[in-house]
């Protein structure tokens, strides 16, 4: 196992994404999302859209593809709301990133990406630094719903405590999404939850938001 994973996984790494919940505060205000079942299953959703709707474009990034990857993410990403999202967080990433890896290939991306979607940033700015295609994959999806989780708490769905059970629980999930989006390109990204997606373009008319999506 490569140990600078670990330090990418940690939450206290400063990748933006405290500032997101994913559409959960929408559903929170919106009645759909009212205990840990209707969490899981939310979660669930979320694990099989990254990987079918984001991972493609991470690939493809890593593999040398960064600016048509981050052109063809704006053009999926249509809600406002998620696209929005998705350049702050891309952008945070590379600044953590550059810091943290110290290299003039990562620091260039913030320049040569047009947008710097989170899945293009993550997979461009880790393929220079060594790191397996694998590991990225399940370090993006992992970070996601991890994030997606803690909003939730704080949230008052569920308690710090009950969370890492649900994280628990959701490990088999994530192997399943990211053993069934393996090989797929950015002409093959799907959305795989139109509730949560629906759900996060209504964040901005909320009347009272903790999370910016």
């Amino acid at each position: 196992m490569d140990g600078r994973l670990l330090q990418l996984a940690d939450s206290a790494f400063p990748a933006g994404s405290f500032a997101h919940s994913s559409g959960l505060e929408a559903l929170r205000q919106l009645g759909q999302l009212t205990g840990e079942a209707a969490l899981s299953l939310r979660l669930e959703e979320l694990c099989w859209s990254l990987s079918l709707g984001a991972l493609p474009f991470l690939v493809a990034a890593f593999q040398g593809e960064a600016r048509a990857a981050d052109e063809a993410s704006d053009a999926f990403l249509s809600s406002h709301v998620a696209n929005r999202a998705s350049r702050a967080q891309g952008q945070a990433f590379l600044l953590a990133a550059e810091a943290m890896l110290a290299l003039p290939a990562v620091t260039a991306l913030r320049a040569e990406l047009p947008c710097g979607h989170v899945a293009v940033a993550m997979g461009a700015a880790l393929a220079p630094a060594g790191f397996l295609l694998d590991d990225v994959r399940r370090l993006f999806v992992f970070g996601a719903v991890r994030s997606a989780l803690s909003a939730a708490v704080r949230l008052g769905v569920t308690g710090p405590l009950r969370a890492q059970r649900v994280l628990f629980d959701l490990h088999p999930v994530m192997a399943r999404a990211l053993e069934a989006s393996a090989g797929r390109s950015p002409g093959d990204a799907v959305s795989a939850s139109p509730l949560l997606d629906l759900a996060q373009a209504a964040q901005d008319r909320l009347y009272s938001r903790l999370f910016q999506s």
